[in-house]
C-alpha cells in the first residue's frame, strides 16, 4: 500500500509540473520567431490521436514549412511520434500602398504606409521589413494593397551590354580587370560577366556599385 501511494504521489507531481501542450507550442514557436514572440498565439487544430507519453515532447517542422499560419508538425516522445495540426498567429508591421501605383513607377516612401496587424493572414512574400527604396513597380498596384516582394524590383545599376570594371579578390590580393555585363543587375545581385578572352564568370554588385569576383 505504501508503494502504491508513492507511485500516485509521483504521478501527481509529474502532472503538476507538466506544461500544457499549447504553452509548450507557444514556447517552441517563440524561440523560432524571437522577433514576433510577444503576443504570439498557437491554436491546436488537431491533437494527437494518442495522448503523448512524456511531459516535454520534442517538436519538429518540415524543412519547407511556412513561418506561421496553418502548420503541421510532429511531437516526439522517445519512440512515440505524434502529428499535430496548429495555427500560429503573429502580429507585426507590414506595408500597404498609399496611392495607386502604375507599372514602371519609381516607388518612394511617400507611396507607402505602415500598418500593424496579423501577419499570418497576409499574402506570401509580403514585405515585413523596411523596403529598400526606391523600387520600381513591376505591375499596377491599387491604393491600400498589401505590398509583396514580387511587385517590385530594385533599379538596375549595371545594364546588359555595358563594359564594366571588375575587381578580382582573394586572400591577400586584388586584381582589376574589365568585362561585358551579360545581365542587368541591382545592388547585391549577381550577374554574368564576359571577359575579353571570351570566358565568362559570375560576379556580384556591392553597395558601392562595384563588381566583385571572389
Amino acid at each position: 500500500m505504501k508503494a502504491l501511494w508513492i507511485i500516485v504521489g509521483l504521478l501527481m507531481a509529474t502532472c503538476a509540473h507538466a506544461t500544457p501542450l499549447a504553452d509548450q507550442l507557444v514556447t517552441f514557436f517563440a524561440q523560432r520567431e524571437p522577433d514576433y514572440a510577444k503576443g504570439l498565439q498557437v491554436d491546436i487544430l488537431q491533437s494527437p490521436s494518442t495522448p503523448l507519453t512524456c511531459a516535454a515532447p520534442r517538436f519538429k517542422l518540415p524543412s519547407n514549412s511556412r513561418r506561421w499560419g496553418a502548420l503541421t508538425l510532429t511531437a516526439r516522445c522517445d519512440r512515440q511520434v505524434a502529428v499535430l495540426r496548429v495555427r500560429v498567429k503573429v502580429r507585426g508591421t507590414f506595408y500597404r500602398s498609399q496611392r495607386p501605383i502604375k507599372q514602371g513607377d519609381w516607388v518612394t516612401k511617400e507611396d507607402i504606409t505602415t500598418e500593424v496587424g496579423r501577419l499570418d493572414t497576409l499574402p506570401a512574400n509580403s514585405w515585413l521589413t523596411p523596403l529598400p527604396l526606391p523600387l520600381i513597380a513591376l505591375q499596377r498596384i491599387a491604393a491600400g494593397r498589401v505590398l509583396t516582394k514580387n511587385q517590385f524590383r530594385q533599379p538596375w545599376v549595371i545594364k546588359q551590354g555595358e563594359t564594366v570594371p571588375i575587381t578580382f579578390t582573394g586572400k591577400g590580393f586584388h586584381i582589376a580587370g574589365r568585362g561585358t555585363a551579360l545581365d542587368n543587375a541591382a545592388v547585391n545581385q549577381s550577374l554574368r560577366i564576359r571577359l575579353d578572352n571570351g570566358q565568362w564568370l559570375t560576379a556580384t554588385v556591392n553597395e558601392r556599385k562595384e563588381i566583385i569576383v571572389k
